[in-house]
């Protein structure tokens, strides 16, 4: 069984840019979380606190 050659360098470069792909990729997501997180914070300060409607005490009677 003859065994094929390996390009070493080619693999090893390969994984070089790979890596720099996935590299970029989670610095863009990394990026985009934040500044989807800076709106939402924006946005709830932007808005008042909803406020809930005091329920009033019934009374009843038992006689």
């Amino acid at each position: 069984m003859n065994r094929a050659k390996v390009d070493t360098q080619r693999d090893e470069r390969a994984k070089r840019e790979s890596q720099i792909v996935i590299e970029a990729e989670r610095v863009a997501r990394e990026q985009k979380t934040a500044r989807l997180k800076a709106l939402r914070l924006a946005a709830q300060q932007a808005e008042p606190e909803p406020t809930k409607p005091k329920r009033s005490a019934r009374r009843r009677d038992l006689s």
